[in-house]
């Protein structure tokens, strides 16, 4: 059994688990390529979605902001906040967060997604047996008291079966939306840095859009930064550094062009001085010869931005950023852990005040004011050391 997750697809459910589509509406039944929506866990709370889902038959939780939210700028930075919480917090009832995505429905609603792992542990009747002790069933009910709303209401009778504690437990938190608040009271050194939220996405067109925030270098000279991810259907090739696909359709950067110029990526960018193309490539093969890619990526997509902004008047310069390699955990190269790792990229810049150390300040943007699930350290050309952009000519 599949289940699409289009919120208007008229017939959801899918016994053929082989079909890649939803045989109804047409979205794509494999998010991000490998994970598979199994069953509803709930929907209850008016805020988000919970299902069980699979990963090559690895279980799953999938979380979805409601579809009426995702143009909500509050919801969609709490939705986002609560993923960087859970990205932080290593407790054992508390499910692991694999990672943050949107997906995109055959009929273009964009869902904002994030996978939890779920955990083996023992059912109720061991954990007491390991416990040598007695937990009453007013202990309990009092305990899980402190974490319901009252208008929750009593879920029918299911058939008898023995249900995981830690499952149980980290199912009811996630489902209510309070892992934030759970958050404020576990202690971890690294709740200080959560107070720079990160960015959430403007979607025009194909493109995400990250406004301009501030950057300062050494000096305390300041600078302003904003990012647009070029295209979030199309990604880059496996090993290419002039094509891009999209569920198996490849294109090459002069299509994109194209499309990108009917997006109006000239007015999204509001503006800027000089533009910076961003290389990256992903994991996987030798790291000498994926940072070599990466750069000549930020060459091609260099000259795609002059291309696209030739006639805009405010554009100066040019400059390239070589991120290098994608180096996050278990990956292979053609598997995204976090949502723009093989994207296009360009960032746009304004407001240089003279004698600005731009990529001091570039890097103060990106590391403390961090745009989606982005983060420095996963890049092999992220470092203090490595950080530099160069200019074109």
């Amino acid at each position: 059994m599949s289940l699409c997750i289009n919120p208007v697809c008229p017939q959801p459910h899918h016994p053929n688990h082989q079909n890649r589509f939803c045989q109804s509406c047409g979205s794509s039944l494999e998010l991000l390529g490998r994970y598979r929506v199994l069953s509803l866990l709930s929907d209850k709370t008016g805020f988000s979605k919970l299902y069980a889902a699979t990963a090559e038959n690895t279980p799953k939780i999938l979380k979805v902001l409601n579809q009426e939210l995702s143009n909500d700028p509050q919801a969609v930075e709490l939705f986002s906040q609560e993923a960087s919480i859970l990205s932080t917090l290593n407790n054992p009832v508390i499910p692991k967060f694999e990672e943050y995505f949107q997906y995109e429905t055959r009929n273009g609603l964009i869902l904002h997604c994030m996978i939890m792992e779920t955990m083996e542990q023992p059912n109720l009747d061991v954990w007491l047996e390991q416990q040598n002790t007695f937990l009453s069933p007013g202990d309990a009910v009092d305990w899980l008291k402190q974490f319901l709303p009252n208008n929750v209401p009593p879920t029918p009778p299911l058939k008898k079966k023995k249900v995981p504690l830690g499952r149980l437990f980290a199912a009811l938190l996630v489902s209510l939306g309070i892992l934030g608040l759970i958050a404020l009271f576990i202690y971890s050194p690294q709740f200080t840095t959560l107070t720079a939220s990160r960015q959430s996405p403007q979607r025009k067109g194909t493109v995400d859009y990250f406004p301009y925030q501030e950057g300062m270098d050494s000096q305390g000279k300041i600078a302003q930064f904003n990012i647009a991810v070029l295209s979030v259907k199309y990604k880059w090739v496996t090993g290419s550094n002039f094509q891009v696909q999209d569920d198996g359709e490849i294109i090459s950067l002069d299509v994109l062009n194209l499309k990108l110029q009917q997006d109006n990526i000239q007015e999204i960018m509001e503006a800027p001085s000089e533009i910076i193309a961003v290389g990256v490539a992903s994991c996987g093969g030798k790291i000498g010869v994926k940072e070599r890619l990466a750069l000549e990526r930020s060459r091609q997509i260099q000259r795609l931005a002059t291309r696209l902004f030739e006639n805009t008047p405010s554009v100066k310069g040019y400059r390239l950023l070589n991120l290098g390699q994608f180096q996050g955990g278990d990956c292979d190269q053609n598997q995204d852990l976090t949502a723009y790792q093989r994207s296009v990229m360009i960032i746009g810049v304004k407001e240089v005040p003279p004698g600005l150390i731009l990529d001091e300040a570039l890097r103060d943007r990106l590391a403390n004011k961090p745009f989606a699930d982005f983060k420095l350290e996963n890049y092999s050309l992220g470092s203090i050391k490595d950080f530099k952009t160069l200019v074109s000519k």
